[in-house]
């Protein structure tokens, strides 16, 4: 329906100005696609310049339903990388709202323009009931995105930033490692419906899925 967005092979991407998302922009340049950066208005200053030269930005929130909608559409896959590591109740800022809320509506999003792909960034122990409010509604998030009727592919990472202070403690590698196994993954229809968990685990270690064949 959208031949003339679509040909540029466009992606959706929610969280790209953070630190793993400028990761994973250079990723889906890397592998061919241009992403579209979904951004709040008043963050485009948080791209990275290198990104920036080689993507879209489309401003917008992803708690407005209509919002969503309107920036998804074209593209052929969402990367949905957005998330809240600390909340600010008395600005409305909740893990309800940037996890579950918001998640609802890439999930509606997608469903109105058939967009069939969407790569999920979870965190390691994520559940819905956990006590840990973070983990519950991530994991309340990712549970809707497992039952959801689309080719989902989900990536549960050790955090990144300590949740104590928000500051960076992981490597470059890792991440370079970890962002290149999702834009591959975007392609690649033998990860649809799995779960890849922290290398750390043994499950599947993404550094295998990002150099495999």
């Amino acid at each position: 329906m959208y031949s003339a967005f679509m040909q540029y092979n466009e992606v959706l991407v929610t969280g790209g100005t953070g630190l793993l998302g400028r990761h994973v922009c250079r990723a889906l340049i890397g592998h061919g696609f241009l992403p579209r950066l979904f951004v709040r208005t008043g963050s485009e200053g948080w791209i990275a310049p290198d990104v920036r030269e080689r993507c879209r930005v489309t401003p917008g929130d992803l708690t407005v339903c209509e919002s969503v909608e309107m920036g998804a559409q074209g593209t052929s896959a969402i990367v949905h990388l957005a998330g809240l590591w600390k909340e600010q109740p008395q600005r409305g800022i909740t893990f309800e709202e940037a996890h579950v809320h918001a998640t609802a509506n890439v999930l509606r999003s997608a469903s109105v323009w058939g967009i069939d792909r969407l790569i999920f960034i979870s965190a390691a122990g994520a559940r819905p009931g956990d006590p840990v409010p973070y983990l519950d509604a991530r994991g309340r998030a990712e549970a809707l995105v497992r039952g959801a009727d689309l080719s989902w592919t989900v990536f549960r990472p050790a955090p990144w930033y300590d949740l104590r202070d928000g500051k960076p403690r992981v490597s470059t590698e890792y991440l370079d490692e970890l962002a290149g196994a999702i834009a591959e993954s975007v392609q690649r229809q033998d990860t649809v419906g799995r779960v890849y968990e922290d290398a750390s685990t043994d499950r599947f270690p993404w550094k295998e899925l990002s150099r495999a064949s």
